[in-house]
């Protein structure tokens, strides 16, 4: 079905837990979207001060990292299955590798902000579909934010979105760019092959 996969980081393979509020609180800012904030800096000494502040949270947080339910579980079996799998994240590259080495996880690439332009743009997609030669309809893009899905779609793949206590509420407003819904990865493992007994994905 699908060739590639994308997958994002926090509220997907790890439980969200990064202090957005802090880190706000320690820049000096009030804007939603921190990076957003960070890259609009025009001090360049300062945008990259304001970077290092948000890379320590990042490892911070990578440190005392969960696994999401399955989330082991659907890694092995998209290893398995022959499905090139890995992560795109707007975090920096030292944060994804913590957390790869402290759960000893394989991934067939990371890209993170440090490597292209971070989601919602389409380039982190767009250079993976380049690079392993797959179409958009052969791959899929899974996170649990709007940036996710937004860049999946602007890269002309199909999207995935994962549900959880955090981003219910704003359901709704996503629906639009998600072309299926998942409640779990165990649901969304089930989806892909990894089934004993299971209703299905649920589909927009």
């Amino acid at each position: 079905m699908f060739r590639l996969i994308a997958l994002d980081l926090d509220g997907t393979l790890v439980e969200f837990n990064i202090p957005f509020e802090l880190i706000r609180e320690k820049l000096g800012i009030k804007e939603r979207f921190i990076l957003e904030r960070i890259m609009e800096e025009r001090d360049e000494k300062k945008k990259l001060e304001m970077l290092r502040i948000l890379e320590d949270f990042e490892l911070e947080s990578a440190k005392n990292a969960k696994l999401a339910f399955y989330a082991l579980e659907l890694l092995n079996f998209l290893r398995k299955s022959g499905i090139i799998h890995g992560i795109v994240t707007r975090n920096s590259r030292r944060s994804v590798e913590v957390i790869a080495k402290k759960f000893n996880l394989k991934f067939d690439f990371i890209v993170s902000r440090d490597d292209a332009k971070p989601k919602p743009s389409d380039e982190p997609i767009r250079i993976l579909m380049s690079r392993f030669g797959v179409k958009g309809d052969e791959t899929l893009v899974v996170g649990d934010f709007l940036f996710d899905l937004l860049a999946g779609k602007k890269a002309g793949a199909r999207t995935a979105l994962i549900v959880h206590s955090r981003n219910l509420g704003m359901l709704k407003s996503f629906k639009p760019y998600a072309d299926y819904i998942f409640y779990s990865l165990k649901e969304f493992a089930e989806f892909l092959g990894d089934r004993n007994d299971t209703e299905g994905p649920s589909k927009i």
